[in-house]
């Protein structure tokens, strides 16, 4: 595919593949100002990206792992027992849409003041902009409160099952155990539940971790 060009991002809004170093380096131009939000499965590679990106346009990173933890944590010990649990309808229902508000207007006042990059999964949002027939980043901008939001794009990086299991097993985070212990369970119902014709469909950008 062609660089990412100013040009191209004020047309119609489409999905590009992307190769990760020289995708990201196209992309900073436009990432220099106002809001983009890099999401994908655990472990997909998105800090990575998200880490490179605010490297080469001197963004400020939000991301959600450490937005509120304890909270997170806290509250999923006393639904489900499980800190790590953000796969449950119990989490879906009571704890995601809070966090994810917070979140998305956090950066979007941020946003205002300075370039930022949201690291977040955002995996329900794809599907519900999919499902509405809207871009991902029109579904963001519509959590803002106050003023207009900034300028929001979007940004999805896209990884293997296998490299998937990989990376967690490398990491070694507490919160891919459950995960890895019954991955055959977490690669059917989460990693292969068809999300990709709703990131074609929503997400501005594709990159291939």
């Amino acid at each position: 595919m062609s660089s990412v060009t100013r040009a191209a991002e004020q047309a119609e809004p489409h999905t590009e593949a992307l190769k990760m170093d020289a995708s990201l380096r196209a992309l900073a131009d436009t990432a220099r100002t106002g809001v983009t939000v890099v999401c994908g499965f655990p472990a997909s590679g998105k800090t990575t990206a998200a880490r490179f990106l605010a490297e080469l346009v001197d963004a400020v990173i939000i991301d959600k792992d450490t937005f509120a933890p304890e909270l997170e944590e806290s509250v999923m010990v006393a639904l489900t027992g499980d800190p790590y649990d953000r796969d449950s309808n119990a989490y879906t229902r009571v704890v995601h849409p809070h966090i994810y508000t917070a979140l998305v207007r956090q950066a979007l006042s941020v946003g205002h003041h300075a370039p930022v990059i949201v690291d977040a999964p955002f995996l329900s949002h794809v599907r519900t902009a999919a499902d509405r027939g809207i871009r991902l980043s029109e579904l963001i901008r519509s959590s803002a409160t106050g003023r207009p939001a900034p300028t929001v794009r979007t940004l999805w990086v896209a990884a293997s099952t296998d490299q998937i299991r990989q990376r967690m097993e490398q990491r070694g985070a507490p919160r891919d155990a459950s995960k890895l212990a019954d991955w055959r369970t977490y690669k059917s119902e989460v990693l292969e539940a068809g999300i990709e014709h709703a990131v074609q469909a929503a997400v501005d950008y594709v990159i291939h971790s």
